[in-house]
């Protein structure tokens, strides 16, 4: 009688131990559920910002054209009124 004692405080302790290994599964599985919604939000998250660098890049072409523009319409003013000044 006393061995069926043991082994039913082993089977007990098995059970305790299985029960407390399924938990750790869940929650070894959220945390992977989670670490899968972070990298897919890691993952938009660079789309943005190579669509933001492009962008930026193309504002700033367009900037340094308008710049050009400018520089070059006052340099050709400046020409006209020495032209006229002097000749």
């Amino acid at each position: 009688m006393a061995e069926l004692d043991d082994t039913t405080k082993l089977l007990i302790g098995i059970q305790k131990d299985v029960i407390a290994t399924k938990t750790k599964v869940e929650d070894i599985e959220v945390k992977l559920d989670q670490v899968d919604r972070t990298e897919n939000n890691a993952k938009k998250a660079l789309a943005k910002a190579i669509e933001t660098e492009h962008r930026v890049d193309q504002v700033t072409y367009i900037q340094n054209w308008l710049i050009g523009l400018l520089v070059s319409g006052g340099l050709l003013a400046l020409l006209i009124y020495i032209a006229e000044k002097f000749l």
